[in-house]
């Protein structure tokens, strides 16, 4: 770094970075740009042998040094009651665990989601994932009535379930929100 603590991309690429616990997290790759501000918004850092690649906000550097990258937060521990989001944008839940594989990196998460749940007797006709808030204050959009000559639902259940969404699956992280993928409706499908 310089010694007006600005420093370029050629100095920091390949530096390694750790969280706040001294754990090595990867290495920088890449730096994402705001395109409108030409300002630096991410790391792209490499980890494992085998070409992971993972963005960490830049508000989340507290030093640049020039042998290594230090990090204020232990990524996986501030994960836990992050809001999680779609790809649109939509609010799935927020995250109940965080859990490490034999490597030490994030693995996958657990995330608290609230369902909507039809049935019609003991068959269960459909569910949805509705935004995490107090049941008492949503509205609820069921689906249109049933076709002429099928009985109407019979009952809805309002429940709380956990998803597993594994590390793969993560598009950003940011201080207290995880951005996935893909839409909710794909996740709650694979935990059928």
């Amino acid at each position: 770094m310089d010694k007006d603590g600005k420093t370029t991309f050629n100095r920091i690429k390949g530096i390694k970075v750790y969280d706040a616990e001294g754990e090595l997290f990867g290495h920088v790759d890449d730096i994402e740009i705001n395109r409108s501000t030409m300002t630096p918004t991410h790391l792209v850092i490499h980890k494992g042998f085998f070409g992971e690649y993972f963005r960490i906000n830049i508000r989340y550097i507290d030093k640049i040094r020039e042998d290594k990258i230090t990090l204020w937060i232990s990524p996986i521990k501030n994960l836990i009651g992050a809001t999680v989001t779609d790809s649109r944008g939509t609010d799935i839940g927020t995250v109940k665990h965080a859990v490490k594989g034999r490597d030490g990196k994030l693995e996958y998460v657990r995330v608290n989601v609230r369902i909507v749940k039809t049935r019609k007797e003991d068959h269960e006709l459909n569910r949805y994932i509705v935004p995490m808030m107090p049941f008492e204050d949503m509205s609820l959009s069921l689906p249109s009535g049933p076709v002429e000559g099928e009985s109407a639902t019979t009952s809805v259940d309002l429940i709380t379930q956990q998803i597993t969404v594994r590390v793969n699956e993560i598009r950003d992280i940011h201080k207290d929100r995880i951005v996935l993928k893909r839409r909710k409706e794909e996740y709650l499908s694979e935990e059928k």
